[in-house]
């Protein structure tokens, strides 16, 4: 028999949902097949069964939306599209950590995992060297993991709304992301701003407010981060 085409009423029954009263919160790989993306949001769902993901693997889909749902783990048959993806949302869920396993997703280059329960990133995370922009916000995070450091292409951190104390500027640290445009630290427990942060020529957006700091001062903050900048040099000792 031949296979349906797309605008078949049996496929348009199938992307419209036909007459059932309780439509799937899944995509099929119609959706998918124009797309390349595999979106599943405000659903809800706690899992995503397999099938979905070897059906996004033959679309060749590139891009995971799972943001607002009710996921306590990442789902453990993403890795069907390991050689594939390049955008991970996993935003306002309930995850608390990240299998080591992520490394494999060698290509992703966008991760957003706002909104969830993380207090750490395993080392493995730094093997994507290829990531641009992470986006940790609204977690739990006491400390910036050392393996973001590793992330040799990140161009944007956002990691505000936690309960960050510290900020390590050093060669080793944030020293080490020469492609590093926008970090975003603010609404965190930062107390003091290492000077030498001056010298990361490279950041072109700073945002240190809602932090409990004396210096630089709240005029300072609110000022831009060329100011900040420049108060921060003001500040290196002259044998630094």
């Amino acid at each position: 028999m031949p296979a349906d085409g797309l605008n078949s009423p049996r496929v348009q029954g199938r992307r419209s949902g036909g007459d059932q009263k309780d439509a799937s919160p899944f995509p099929d790989k119609y959706d998918m097949r124009g797309t390349r993306v595999l979106s599943i949001y405000k659903s809800q769902i706690t899992e995503v069964p397999a099938q979905v993901f070897e059906e996004a693997r033959q679309e060749l889909v590139k891009v995971v939306q799972l943001q607002d749902n009710r996921l306590c783990e990442v789902p453990k048959d993403l890795h069907m599209l390991g050689e594939l993806l390049t955008q991970l949302d996993l935003t306002k869920n309930q995850i608390s950590h990240i299998p080591t396993n992520i490394s494999q997703f060698s290509r992703l280059t966008c991760f957003n995992v706002s909104c969830n329960l993380l207090r750490d990133l395993p080392l493995e995370f730094g093997g994507l060297q290829l990531l641009c922009e992470l986006n940790i916000s609204f977690n739990r995070f006491e400390r910036l993991p050392r393996c973001i450091y590793d992330l040799q292409s990140l161009e944007s951190l956002l990691a505000h709304d936690n309960h960050i104390k510290d900020i390590d500027a050093s060669e080793t640290g944030f020293g080490a992301l020469k492609n590093l445009r926008v970090l975003d630290l603010s609404n965190n427990d930062i107390r003091q701003v290492p000077p030498i942060l001056g010298n990361m020529r490279n950041i072109h957006i700073l945002n240190l407010l809602g932090n409990p700091l004396r210096q630089p001062r709240h005029q300072i903050l609110s000022s831009g981060t060329e100011a900040i900048m420049a108060f921060l040099r003001t500040r290196i000792p002259l044998s630094q």
